[in-house]
């Protein structure tokens, strides 16, 4: 049984905005809202997309957990179990008002209590596609790659042109800067994984998304062979501007602390305006960017990503690798 055989036929959903959804091009996966969207939206919206949430990750228990008749409770043998509150507050508590998430707590609790059980989807494979791969640098290439990237998004916009072109340039460049940090934050973390074999095992047993997907045993072999690939794959289909996600890559993941991104969320509401609007917020008003705002941008990116390569180099470099006998593969 997957999310979508949880989700009614009147599904509220489509009360929505298309813009709503964040992961739009994956239709496949659990519903999550747009983080940006969600902070603005009605209060009867964001009643919608938290239940709706919610319900695409957990279930009464009743419906998949095996009931213990002489202890009296749910064996909940695949995780949980998990409370409306705690999930909720953790999920939306910075984007959405306290009272509203717990108008859907106590909706969510007295439809079923304070035990939700995981919904068991069939995960989707983390398909590797090494086109989309790159080969093994060096620790602090991803690091320079950005910098050097950076130098040449300020050197574009010098170019002489008329007013009209060079706030499209702006713009665009404004744009890149977003990623350019996040394809740092993937060749990091693809770099300690390819180097480290307690970096790629820490992911696997520590990860969610790994940790407690279902195997069976007749796959097992096959599985543990392509173990890179498979959080490499991870790595190619996350979204890398979701730093709930990437933080916690980083951090149970890596074991490293991941730096403060509020520097980032304004301007990656108006990236986001850039790339998914052409150009214009909600109201329909240009996104005005300056060369001052980009080259403001720039310096958060670098120092920002100059803290996270610090961070992995203190931790990967000076510290004393694992014995042979944690080796993965």
């Amino acid at each position: 049984m997957g999310w979508n055989d949880h989700i009614d036929d009147d599904d509220e959903l489509d009360n929505l905005p298309a813009h709503a959804r964040g992961n739009p091009f994956d239709v496949d996966a659990p519903f999550d809202p747009d983080d940006h969207w969600l902070e603005s939206a009605s209060s009867e919206h964001q009643l919608i997309a938290m239940r709706a949430w919610f319900k695409a990750r957990y279930c009464d228990p009743a419906h998949e957990t095996p009931y213990n008749g002489r202890e009296g409770g749910y064996l909940f043998i695949h995780g949980g179990p998990y409370n409306p509150a705690d999930e909720l507050h953790e999920r939306f508590g910075r984007f959405v008002d306290g009272d509203t998430i717990q108008e859907v707590v106590d909706e969510l609790v007295a439809e079923v209590g304070e035990q939700w059980a995981p919904i068991r989807e069939e995960f989707p494979p983390d398909e590797y596609d090494e086109r989309y791969d790159f080969e093994p640098v060096e620790a602090e290439a991803p690091l320079e790659r950005l910098q050097t990237r950076i130098e040449e998004l300020k050197t574009t916009l010098a170019l002489q042109t008329d007013a009209t072109a060079k706030q499209l340039v702006a713009r665009l460049v404004f744009s890149a800067l977003i990623g350019a940090l996040e394809s740092f934050l993937w060749e990091t973390a693809q770099h300690w994984i390819e180097e480290r074999e307690d970096v790629l095992q820490r992911c696997i047993e520590k990860l969610p998304v790994f940790k407690e997907r279902p195997i069976k045993l007749g796959d097992v072999f096959r599985e543990h062979a392509k173990i890179k690939e498979t959080v490499k794959g991870h790595l190619q289909h996350l979204v890398w501007h979701r730093w709930d996600q990437v933080g916690s890559l980083y951090k149970v993941g890596l074991g490293i602390q991941f730096p403060s991104v509020a520097a980032f969320e304004a301007p990656l509401i108006k990236r986001h305006h850039i790339v998914h609007r052409s150009g214009t917020d909600l109201d329909g008003n240009l996104i005005l960017i300056d060369d001052a705002d980009v080259m403001e941008l720039a310096e958060k990116v670098e120092a920002f990503a100059a803290e996270v390569a610090a961070a992995c180099l203190d931790k990967f470099l000076f510290e004393e690798r694992p014995p042979s006998g944690h080796d993965l593969i």
